[in-house]
């Protein structure tokens, strides 16, 4: 079993080299459009097919700068996921493992089980094949972000809808607005670093469970106990610090690469629950899955005993509640950050004095928005007897150095303002 905060925290580092790789991305992009449009409006409005010729150059560049971050990030991602695995592996069986020698067994550990370790390897592929699939076409959107943008910014000018200094805020703005987005099937959208985070946090999870199951099968226990914590998903809310009752021939339609066919299994125990039918264990909404911080174990009605609190379900619900407007005031101040971070860069690579002092002004707007993002965050965690997680409100690049800049543009934008 794996605790809930261990699961939140596991996919911290992969989270750091998917924000890197975004913050790198998107500063090529604006680097590469300042080259072209920030040098002032009549090197912009030049014969269409140079303009063109010369975009497309500029374009193919940034596809091979956007592909060399790319493989030196996927190799660093791969060695993360693999490590996180290995530890996650590790962590759940030593829960476990005490709750087998509680019942006088005396189970074989992880690394000398070339089955549990096959599980692992097994999930690690996925795991980390996901990620290389989504990153796989993020260098060609890059650089249709690129093309699109300037195309927009060109167009725009020549037509006269909108002045030049207009034209490249409205560009570089849709740039920060848009990012590096993960498109699914469904047509939902997530940002590099929130796909990434689902995805290790998932796989792990995942891993666990089965390596917890495939043991379970070797010892043919029948029960499994799930964790639990304030602030759960209220669907989820239901089953959390429970004991279940296993059905086996349910669990080999779910996870039949876990049974060799030879295993002697208790039948179901009608004193409790159904595990998979109580949890949806094996489903994207239940147990195990998508982002789920709850995990399992085995359990010995008469030797184990329940560790875990119930929970109120109008507490939880609060919690939760709480808990959710707390990571959308996170979400926000780290999207400011990016901004700032994306204006700062065009104000650096522009070369006209009337966009740069324009764009400096967008700076200083924005870097005021953020303190009082800040404040705001501060202060309803007070209100709310929360802990302020500053690990939370990072992003790749932003440094001491940077924090200053900030500060100092919105000092600059309230006495502006006369405040």
């Amino acid at each position: 079993m794996l605790t809930p905060d261990y699961l939140y925290r596991i996919t911290e580092g992969a989270e750091q080299i998917a924000s890197e790789l975004h913050a790198n991305i998107i500063k090529r992009i604006i680097e590469r459009m300042m080259i072209r449009l920030g040098r002032g409006e009549d090197y912009l409005l030049t014969a269409t097919d140079k303009w063109q010729i010369e975009v497309l150059q500029e374009a193919g560049y940034l596809l091979e700068d956007i592909q060399k971050d790319l493989a030196d990030k996927t190799k660093k991602q791969v060695k993360e996921i693999q490590e996180a695995m290995e530890d996650a592996g590790v962590q759940a069986l030593q829960w476990d493992d005490k709750i087998y020698q509680a019942a006088g067994l005396s189970p074989v550990p992880l690394l000398q089980s070339p089955a549990l370790m096959r599980t692992m390897q097994r999930n690690y592929e996925a795991t980390a094949g996901e990620w290389r699939n989504f990153t796989r076409t993020t260098a060609s959107e890059a650089q249709r972000l690129f093309i699109n943008q300037m195309d927009n910014a060109y167009n725009m000018v020549v037509s006269g809808a909108v002045s030049y200094t207009e034209a490249v805020r409205d560009v570089i703005n849709e740039v920060s607005e848009v990012g590096m987005k993960v498109n699914y099937p469904s047509g939902y959208k997530m940002s590099i670093e929130s796909a990434t985070m689902m995805i290790v946090r998932t796989g792990i999870s995942q891993a666990a469970s089965e390596v917890g199951l495939a043991r379970m099968i070797e010892h043919g226990v029948g029960y499994a106990l799930t964790s639990s914590h304030m602030g759960a998903r209220p669907t989820h809310q239901p089953w959390q610090g429970k004991v279940f009752s296993i059905d086996w021939d349910t669990m080999k339609q779910l996870k039949p690469e876990l049974f060799t066919g030879n295993e002697e299994l208790p039948q179901p125990d009608k004193k409790y629950p159904d595990f998979v039918e109580s949890t949806r264990f094996g489903y994207v909404d239940g147990l195990c899955g998508a982002n789920c911080r709850h995990s399992f174990s085995a359990f010995y009605p008469g030797i184990s005993t329940n560790p875990f609190e119930q929970y109120d379900t109008e507490e939880n619900r609060k919690a939760y509640e709480t808990q959710q407007r707390q990571r959308t005031l996170e979400r926000r101040i780290r999207d400011s950050k990016r901004k700032v971070q994306n204006l700062q860069t065009a104000v650096d690579n522009c070369k006209d004095e009337k966009l740069k002092f324009e764009l400096q002004q967008k700076l200083d707007r924005k870097s005021y928005t953020l303190s009082k993002q800040n404040k705001a965050y501060k202060q309803y965690c007070k209100d709310n007897n929360l802990k302020e997680y500053a690990e939370r409100l990072k992003v790749a690049k932003w440094d001491r150095q940077q924090a200053a800049k900030a500060a100092g543009a919105a000092r600059r934008y309230q006495n502006a303002k006369g405040e």
